[in-house]
């Protein structure tokens, strides 16, 4: 599906623009959760063995090198499998243990929400670590900050508090989360006036920072320097009239000039709207899920797939949200069958 962001600058601009959203058919949210559940039910259809109340505690290796097994606590027991074929791990990323964050991520302390599961908690990373594997790219995160739907908000324009834009407001969210992060002191409103004003859906409490019937009065209860916001406004909404946005690119679909009073500022400053991120960093693969070394050399019998492998969104600016399924289903099925072929 279109997920909204896919024609914005500046990537437009150097590849043709294409679908690459993908959510299971659900009304609602919760599509995520109809998707495991399918393929869960599938794969137990299958025949595969599922054990429950277990938790994997480290990678077994033969004298040659190789994965040869696991150590696992099984309902409070301590067991030990052996892996004729391979071990894919396959156990999130480490968004939630906020000791490897600090580690590897710290920015990603910035954001307190964690979008994983609860069990994030770089398991299947370390497990991969202590036997050589190589973990890359792992300072990258993705984070978001929503603020649409409604998509009307999309028209509004981001500032910090020089009074400055800094990115262009139909970019990807998670990119435009990360320009709000990099701010200075992290502080960023969105401005927006009566004609495109509304809550956003997934944090409807929303702080309106500032409100005013001039731009000139929202600068002043923002504490900006004078004329700072004002002259920002005035230039973006001098160039929207025209359907043009020559320093941020923002397509004229979305330009709208400011103008209809009231006006107001929504807060997405660090306190008054928490961000969600989870990381991107993890071990490094082939594209058959074979896990390399430190030395670009595959470990015999390990492959990692979804978060636990560091798959193609790697980059906390780019886009994260329908390529990490493919790091789970496409790349978790090619880890699959090659171990199938060992």
């Amino acid at each position: 599906m279109w997920s909204g962001s896919e024609q914005a600058w500046p990537f437009s601009a150097a590849a043709r623009p294409a679908p690459r959203g993908h959510a299971a058919q659900f009304d609602g949210w919760g599509a995520g959760k109809v998707l495991m559940a399918s393929l869960s039910a599938r794969a137990l259809a299958l025949g595969a063995v599922a054990h429950y109340s277990s938790r994997v505690l480290a990678l077994v290796v033969d004298q040659a090198g190789a994965i040869a097994g696991i150590a696992v606590r099984i309902d409070g027991a301590l067991r030990f499998v052996r892996a004729r074929r391979g071990v894919v791990l396959c156990a999130g990323g480490f968004i939630g243990n906020r000791e490897m964050v600090g580690q590897y991520a710290p920015a990603a302390l910035r954001c307190p929400q964690l979008v994983s599961g609860g069990n994030d908690d770089g398991a299947g990373i370390r497990m991969g670590i202590s036997v050589g594997a190589a973990a890359i790219h792992m300072d990258q995160f993705f984070a978001t900050l929503p603020f649409f739907p409604p998509e009307s908000l999309v028209k509004g324009i981001f500032v910090n508090q020089r009074g400055s834009r800094f990115i262009n407001e139909d970019a990807y969210h998670g990119r435009v989360a990360h320009y709000v992060l990099g701010q200075p002191g992290g502080r960023a409103w969105l401005l927006v006036d009566n004609g495109i004003f509304g809550r956003p859906m997934i944090h409807p409490d929303i702080t309106v920072a500032a409100a005013g019937d001039s731009w000139s009065e929202v600068e002043q209860e923002l504490g900006m320097p004078t004329g700072a916001l004002v002259h920002t406004v005035e230039e973006f909404n001098r160039h929207a009239a025209a359907g043009d946005d020559p320093y941020f690119h923002k397509a004229a679909t979305w330009l709208r000039p400011l103008s209809e009073g009231p006006f107001a500022a929504l807060s997405y400053c660090p306190d008054d709207m928490p961000a969600h991120a989870f990381t991107l960093g993890g071990l490094a693969t082939l594209p058959d899920g074979r896990v390399l070394d430190t030395g670009r050399q595959p470990i015999a019998g390990l492959y990692a797939a979804g978060r636990t492998a560091c798959g193609l969104p790697r980059w906390g600016e780019g886009y994260s949200s329908g390529m990490s399924l493919g790091d789970s289903t496409f790349f978790g099925r090619m880890a699959g069958l090659h171990a199938a072929a060992r």
